[in-house]
């Protein structure tokens, strides 16, 4: 007889578990798809509702990817970026399959300083435009990114309403800059309790720290500073010699 007040182990968490099981193990492969949730029914004999409510966590979990039209694919949970191509935390991100969002932003007006002055190419105390954004992938908070350019580069920035995406994408359709080159400063760290809090990861979690200096035709354009959770994200580069 069972063990009175016992709760029963949730049908719902039993799939989610035989599918992250399936997903770990490569029985169902980096973006294979599912079987259909009807198929999904049949074989974990559940309702539809228990099916969809064990793939709803592992998409939280990032996964899989659920695409209309297609079918919901597993994605490979650490983004990998290509160090040999330019492109932004959130367009590797999209590549991959994830929802990139913005979770909050806050633009404000700093003076250039010290080393990213130089950086810049800029006299010091030159205005520059700083916009601080938490970004999310399906949800989760996966990178702290501050972004620093000279106000008069970007008039009116420091009055937007917008959820900057990618900033790359907003820089060339607002104001027509195009980033064609940078260079990477790539280190490690580990969070502090703000950041901890931040990005929803433990105190003291490995951060991937990527310090860019963006230029354009013609020269130092932009400064990014990411701090990304290592856990979800790798740098890949392709060598020959």
């Amino acid at each position: 007889m069972a063990e009175a007040g016992k709760k029963r182990y949730p049908e719902y968490k039993r799939v989610y578990d035989a599918l992250r099981s399936k997903i770990a193990s490569g029985e169902y492969a980096t973006k294979s798809l599912l079987p259909p949730e009807p198929e999904l029914e049949a074989m974990f004999q559940v309702s539809r509702t228990t099916v969809r409510k064990a793939v709803e966590l592992l998409i939280q979990e990032g996964l899989v990817v659920a695409k209309q039209g297609f079918g919901t694919q597993v994605i490979n949970r650490k983004t990998v970026q290509n160090l040999n191509r330019l492109t932004s935390i959130s367009q590797t991100l999209e590549n991959m399959g994830y929802t990139v969002g913005t979770k909050s932003i806050y633009v404000q007006t700093v003076p250039a300083q010290g080393e990213l002055a130089k950086e810049l190419g800029l006299p010091e105390e030159t205005p520059l435009v700083c916009i601080n954004r938490i970004q999310t992938a399906n949800g989760s908070p996966i990178t702290i990114a501050k972004n620093y350019i000279a106000a008069s580069l970007v008039p009116d920035l420091t009055h937007t309403k917008e959820k900057i995406i990618s900033w790359y994408a907003y820089l060339s359709e607002r104001y027509g800059i195009v980033i064609t080159g940078a260079k990477d400063m790539i280190s490690a760290c580990t969070a502090s309790f703000e950041e901890s809090e931040l990005l929803q990861i433990a105190p003291g979690s490995a951060l991937l720290t990527i310090h860019r200096i963006c230029s354009g035709e013609s020269g130092p354009v932009e400064v990014d500073q990411v701090k990304i959770v290592a856990s979800r994200y790798e740098l890949e580069v392709y060598m020959q010699g």
